[in-house]
């Protein structure tokens, strides 16, 4: 895993998450809940902090769906959930 940090201004871009195409069915977001938690840059701004899903082989991975059931899908080796 790699973490990235990234300026944010306000509480609403900590609860904001985004997804990764490669990824079906996950979703990625910042290790801090409450910007408290952020390091404050002194200027409106602070850093928050995320981590990657990294992978160095190919890894499986089952989702279950209540209505649709089992999806299996396989990624092969790399980084996943880099924040657009």
């Amino acid at each position: 895993m790699a973490i990235y940090t990234v300026v944010i201004t306000e509480q609403s871009d900590l609860e904001t998450t985004w997804a990764d195409p490669s990824v079906p069915h996950m979703g990625f977001g910042y290790i801090q809940v409450d910007i408290d938690e952020c390091t404050d840059l002194g200027d409106g701004t602070y850093e928050a902090t995320y981590e990657t899903l990294e992978l160095t082989s190919s890894r499986s991975y089952t989702y279950i769906h209540p209505v649709d059931g089992e999806t299996t899908y396989t990624l092969a080796a790399g980084e996943y959930g880099v924040k657009p």
